[in-house]
């Protein structure tokens, strides 16, 4: 019998999967757990398979920003260089016929002229070569960050210091629900939807959109003091 959260715990497992490289064992080892558990609880909710992905993804945070950040000064460049030698005959002819006009091989393959100018089967040929290309990228910054081991753990302990100071800002609104109870489920659940930001299959909170909302409420409620 399949679980009444079969695709949610799929989208967990997929997630665990392509955790970055130089994640600490012990966080895998927790997820893993974690998955394990609830997978074969009938009875699990999906609050509490997202608490967990909450949870897994602010652990990883740091680890991941630091990975991206040690990795990606020139990867658009490199993924490019890979694909294009991967391609050959006349579909390496138009793909290189886009790139040379200053369109990036992603940016081609993610528009209207991708399936316009090419065939299906010339389309999977260059699907294929970007996973491929993918790949290696992927290799090579493993390769890179173990080579810069230094560097990487200083990058983590800054991205960690970081998700810290985001988590603040997110107590910080959730706090403010305690000043007039009118706003309070309102308040708490927007501070609840930046939470949920930390989980790996959703996008990292962001400070900009959060102090966006401190501010917001401080003026709502600023205003119902003086009027109350």
């Amino acid at each position: 019998m399949s679980h009444s959260h079969a695709y949610l715990l799929q989208e967990f497992k997929i997630s665990i999967d392509k955790l970055v490289p130089l994640t600490p064992p012990e966080i895998i080892e927790e997820a893993e757990k974690i998955y394990a558990e609830l997978s074969v609880n009938p009875a699990a909710t999906e609050k509490q398979i997202s608490q967990a992905l909450i949870l897994i993804g602010r652990k990883e945070y740091p680890y991941r920003k630091a990975y991206v950040e040690l990795c990606a000064q020139d990867e658009e460049k490199r993924l490019q260089a890979e694909i294009l030698q991967r391609l050959e005959g006349t579909i390496a002819e138009k793909v290189k016929k886009m790139v040379d006009s200053g369109v990036h091989v992603m940016e081609y393959v993610g528009s209207k002229l991708f399936e316009r100018d090419l065939q299906a089967t010339e389309r999977y040929q260059v699907e294929q070569a970007i996973l491929l290309a993918h790949d290696v990228l992927n290799k090579q910054c493993d390769e890179r960050a173990k080579e810069r081991q230094q560097s990487f753990e200083e990058l983590v302990v800054r991205w960690k210091t970081e998700e810290e100071r985001l988590q603040q800002m997110i107590d910080q609104l959730k706090g403010m629900a305690e000043r007039d109870m009118t706003y309070a489920d309102e308040i708490r659940g927007k501070a609840e939807q930046f939470e949920e930001g930390w989980s790996i299959v959703e996008r990292d909170p962001l400070e900009e959109e959060i102090k966006q909302e401190i501010a917001h409420w401080t003026t709502v409620l600023e205003e119902a003091d003086e009027q109350g």
